[in-house]
């Protein structure tokens, strides 16, 4: 099917998902990838806010660095129960709406922390704020990836995570501008206004996903006016009863069906995937603290690190989208990862000198463009009755290593193992999350995105 047969006149009704895989990319899209890249900001924000203010926070509270680990780890742990058992809701009441119920929480909780004054004070709330940052991730995903035409998924999956690079270029400026003469507090405060500027944009511009309204009722003005917009001829369109027929499942069945044949496999080795990748991104929640303290940078030195990292992350992540779709998962994903692995040795190598700049520049372009590769292949993997749980399960597996990444990074701290030898920890589960990617695209190749036969 063509663009001109997604927009000709039609007198027999139309099955949804081959409509919206085949509408002409158009202003419609690139109002839902700004909204989407804004609220990956918001999260990358909230997410990264704590690692980013840790050595002052470790001062203001009067303990070790490493006593914080076990709050870095209960964010993650937040961020676990979110994928598990917040971000499936969506599959049931609608993405959007969860989507907007989530960053009014994470603002809370962003606001609760600036008041907290014990360790367990300040655990609970990166806690809670993990459990509703993660499911914002997973949804979004999902959203972004049900609206995109098949040819430009991957491109605008992969662009709209990339907004969370922003995120942490916001980050690198409050490091190097406020966090001295305002102290760790004002980070969130940010946190907290970011998601209540957000929330009045995606209320009136973002869409709902047709798909998910056809499968409940097929004859709902949101959806009419959706396919409106994409029909530039204003020819009626009627949704096919074949494609509206689903019953609402609960959350085991949901899960279930992500182990149906011919995906068991597929997303074990893709949960194996994210777990890699997530121990790396857990891990090095210590750069700045290692960076600080054993590389022994200035403050306006560490924020320039974050910069690099945040720069050359976000290029990585832009492009990777368009890449995939003109070459592939598998001939992309897996060779980022290694390569990504091989620079962190770079920044083992080279610390602290210029070559370690450059190590890091590498590292964040190919880490994060894989990182949001693995998420266009879950988006791509799996139906749309159960995208969003299989996106967020498959989340929900890396979240889930991610609760020892921080004891894992912070091997290098307890050991007196040095940048080098945290550096050299870093490169393990990049190179682990290739491998493995690199199997499952073996096991199930996925050509073209939106073309899966998970469809």
């Amino acid at each position: 099917m063509t663009e001109a047969d997604a927009t000709a006149p039609r007198s027999e009704p139309v099955d949804i998902e081959t409509f919206l895989d085949n509408v002409k990319f158009s202003a419609f899209h690139w109002r839902v990838m700004l909204i989407g890249a804004m609220a990956m900001l918001v999260d990358g924000f909230d997410l990264g806010v704590l690692s980013w203010v840790l050595p002052m926070v470790s001062d203001d509270f009067g303990v070790e660095r490493t006593d914080l680990t076990w709050v870095l780890s209960m964010q993650m742990a937040g961020m676990v129960l979110g994928a598990y058992f917040i971000a499936p809701i969506a599959d049931q009441i609608g993405r959007k709406r969860l989507l907007i119920y989530c960053l009014l929480a994470v603002s809370a909780c962003c606001f609760v922390t600036i008041f907290t004054q014990t360790v367990w004070q300040l655990a609970i709330a990166r806690l809670v704020t993990g459990m509703f940052a993660s499911a914002v991730i997973a949804n979004m995903v999902a959203l972004s990836s049900e609206l995109a035409p098949a040819r430009k998924r991957s491109t605008m999956v992969t662009i709209v995570l990339a907004g969370s690079m922003p995120g942490a270029i916001l980050g690198s400026l409050m490091q190097a501008f406020l966090l001295e003469p305002f102290g760790w507090h004002i980070a969130f405060y940010i946190g907290a206004a970011l998601p209540l500027i957000l929330v009045p944009v995606m209320i009136t511009l973002l869409p709902e996903s047709p798909k998910f309204i056809a499968t409940r009722d097929p004859k709902d003005p949101r959806l009419l006016a959706i396919l409106a917009e994409l029909n530039p001829n204003n020819d009626p369109i009627t949704i096919a009863p074949r494609q509206v027929t689903e019953k609402r499942q609960g959350g085991f069945t949901l899960v279930k069906d992500l182990f149906a044949p011919g995906l068991a496999l597929p997303t074990i080795l893709l949960w194996l995937g994210f777990i890699s990748s997530f121990a790396f991104i857990s891990a090095a929640t210590w750069k700045t603290t290692v960076f600080r303290d054993l590389v022994g940078l200035e403050w306006h030195a560490v924020g320039i690190t974050t910069g690099i990292g945040v720069i050359f992350g976000a290029v990585g992540m832009v492009t990777i989208g368009m890449v995939i779709d003109r070459f592939g998962f598998k001939a992309i994903v897996p060779s980022y990862f290694l390569i990504a692995s091989a620079a962190a040795i770079g920044m083992a190598i080279f610390a602290p000198g210029w070559g370690m700049y450059v190590a890091l520049a590498i590292n964040a372009a190919a880490q994060h463009a894989a990182h949001a590769g693995l998420a266009s292949i879950a988006s791509t993997l799996y139906p749309t009755r159960n995208r969003a749980t299989g996106v967020g399960w498959a989340y929900g597996a890396g979240r889930a290593a991610s609760t020892i990444g921080p004891f894992y990074g912070a091997l290098a701290l307890d050991q007196n193992w040095g940048a080098l030898g945290y550096f050299l920890l870093l490169a393990a589960p990049l190179a682990s999350a290739g491998l493995v990617i690199l199997f499952l695209l073996t096991v199930k190749p996925l050509t073209t995105i939106g073309r899966a036969t998970a469809h």
